[in-house]
């Protein structure tokens, strides 16, 4: 599944804007470009809402992921240290403890937070957070929204970049990243893999002795952090985003003043989930870098900082997965009507054949008892008269809870053995026994009949009640006397 996402890095001196399709073949830029924001009379906000719109006639920002930095001079920074490393209890009070650090009422700020392990384990763990108002991310919001982006992931300049390359050097595990802009410079330092600390400093590059000044505020900063959280700042690696040709030694001044290397950064060199899809247009690291490492920390999954998390940051999956959900609950909602349309075509021809069942039932009550001209239930009343019938099968004199004729019918039938030459007269039943009239051809048949019929589950006793020769002197005559 492919999609598209943007990458908004919102400076004081000009945005940077990406459009990044991501798919299974894999990811690359469609479109970049940089806005300068020009200071003149006019506020930052009104010269933002006009780079914004302009940004948005230049930049096929529909259906895209919204991935936006804010200026890190609005945010307020503060190094805590944690009561416990519950993210979800952490979540719950830290706008309370921050409420006591800052101008603003708990339910007026939006914050995350880094939670530092540290290294001495009987040390409680520190946290880096970072606090917004929400009328400032409102404003924000609704310049971006004049532009049709609604922003899913709202974080801080600086940040995303100092975060993607901290976990691609884990071999360094004291960074140090600073990101220089024409009239500031952000500071950012990570500590096994997460960010710590984030400053902001003035710079200007046109003012003597600036580069000095830099230098030695970054020192005494990290002097100032490790003295106050006690954790180890000795730094492993410094890197900087900067012009390419600048050339005003801010470089070796921060070599000095920090006793470290210092490299210039250029993302798209060194990361190979993205390529260019054109040459056209030039790319500048030191413009770009920004909206990129947004891009590339959404593809890597990596957790960044997030003002609009919750209930702010809702929209975030409806924008990424609108089509798919969409697709989805249409065809959901032709299942479901195809299922409907099954129940109630079930439902229809169920009761059609309910009813012809119905009259089948009538039909088959009046042929067989015509006499009946009321008819309520038929089903009861036939197995009524089906009752009554039955007990008329009974031969006459029979009992109603004598053995049915049927049965002694059955039984004389199977237990006279089939070898023998035996012809039944009549057969008389009398309530509770039954007489057996016949003629065989010896008087050792008519022992074998009774022996049979003795062996019935039926027939209590069964005798001989006469054996005799006819006038031929062929043919013994018998009569069995059976007791039921």
């Amino acid at each position: 599944m492919s999609r598209k996402l943007l990458g908004l890095d919102i400076r004081r001196d000009g945005v940077s804007a990406i459009v990044v399709k991501s798919g299974i073949k894999g990811s690359w830029i469609e479109q970049h470009l940089h806005l300068p924001i020009v200071a003149n009379s006019q506020s930052f906000e009104d010269e933002l809402e006009r780079t914004l719109d302009i940004l948005g006639s230049q930049i096929q920002v529909a259906d895209t992921v919204c991935l936006v930095s804010l200026p890190a001079g609005h945010v307020t920074y503060r190094n805590l240290q944690a009561p416990f490393s519950e993210i979800k209890k952490l979540r719950q009070i830290l706008p309370f403890e921050l409420e006591t650090d800052l101008p603003f009422q708990a339910d007026e700020i939006a914050f995350d937070f880094n939670l530092i392990e540290n290294p001495l384990k009987e040390e409680k763990p520190q946290l880096f957070t970072a606090a917004i108002e929400k009328k400032r991310i409102a404003a924000y919001v609704e310049q971006l929204q004049r532009i049709n982006l609604q922003p899913d992931v709202l974080t801080i300049g600086g940040y995303a970049l100092g975060q993607h390359i901290s976990h691609m050097s884990p071999d360094s595990p004291c960074q140090l990243f600073i990101e220089m802009g024409k009239a500031d410079a952000i500071m950012a330092l990570s500590l096994a893999g997460k960010v710590c600390l984030v400053r902001t400093f003035p710079h200007n590059s046109n003012q003597p002795n600036a580069n000095q000044q830099l230098a030695a505020q970054v020192k005494r900063t990290l002097l100032a952090f490790e003295h106050k959280s006690g954790l180890n700042c000795s730094l492993d690696d410094v890197r900087i985003s900067l012009e390419p040709l600048d050339d005003t030694g801010l470089e070796s001044m921060l070599e000095t003043a920090l006793g470290t290397p210092v490299s210039r950064i250029d993302l798209m060199k060194i990361t190979s989930r993205i390529r260019l899809s054109t040459k056209t247009d030039p790319w500048q690291p030191h413009l770009m870098d920004g909206a990129l490492a947004l891009v590339l920390n959404e593809l890597s999954g990596f957790d960044s900082f997030n003002f609009r998390r919750g209930r702010m940051g809702m929209g975030k999956v409806w924008n990424e997965h609108k089509r798919d959900i969409l697709k989805t609950c249409c065809l959901a909602g032709v299942v479901a009507l195809l299922f409907i349309g099954y129940g109630v075509v079930s439902s229809y021809t169920l009761k059609k054949r309910v009813d012809l069942k119905k009259a089948e039932v009538m039909a088959v009550f009046q042929s067989t008892f015509p006499e009946i001209k009321q008819i309520v239930d038929p089903v009861h009343q036939m197995r009524t008269k089906l009752a009554e019938a039955q007990k008329g099968i009974s031969l006459p004199g029979e009992a109603i809870s004598s053995v049915y004729t049927i049965d002694i019918l059955n039984d004389i039938s199977r237990l006279i053995p089939e070898s023998l030459d035996v012809e039944l007269l009549s057969i008389v039943s009398g309530g509770d026994n039954v007489v057996v009239s016949g003629n065989t051809d010896t008087f050792n048949a008519v022992d074998d009949i009774k022996t049979g019929l003795e062996q019935s589950d039926i027939f209590k006793s069964v005798s001989i009640s006469s054996a005799n020769m006819d006038k031929s002197g062929k043919r013994v005559r018998f009569k069995l006397k059976v007791a039921l």
